[in-house]
């Protein structure tokens, strides 16, 4: 299984943190499929790729760590596909998501971690 995990540290004020995740997925041709006050789950919906291939995307938000207008996240991109190559569909689309959560207009981002 082909998993990505990142973590970022963003400045946002607590009652947008929410809706700039689900706008960010959104953005990345991802559905959104579950959510709850502290974890987005979205997956896609639209694409060519064989259903092992198939991506999901999980967002923790670390809601004890939130300190005033900082919070921290935690994004886990996987999918069911062997990561026999280093840029293989999963690595992909992993990379939009830390893309578009580096880019995000709607937070400062403070810190980004990648680990693979």
């Amino acid at each position: 299984m082909a998993r990505y995990t990142q973590q970022f540290v963003v400045e946002i004020a607590p009652e947008h943190l929410h809706s700039a995740i689900v706008k960010t997925l959104e953005s990345c041709r991802l559905a959104i499929t579950y959510e709850t006050e502290d974890y987005v789950l979205a997956q896609e919906i639209e694409t060519n790729a064989t259903f092992a291939k198939l991506v999901t995307v999980e967002v923790l938000i670390h809601r004890s760590e939130i300190e005033g207008n900082q919070a921290k996240l935690t994004s886990v991109t996987k999918n069911a596909e062997l990561p026999l190559r280093v840029n293989n569909y999963c690595h992909g689309i992993s990379e939009r998501v830390s893309k578009a959560f580096c880019e995000n207009p709607d937070w400062h981002l403070l810190e980004f971690i990648a680990s693979f």
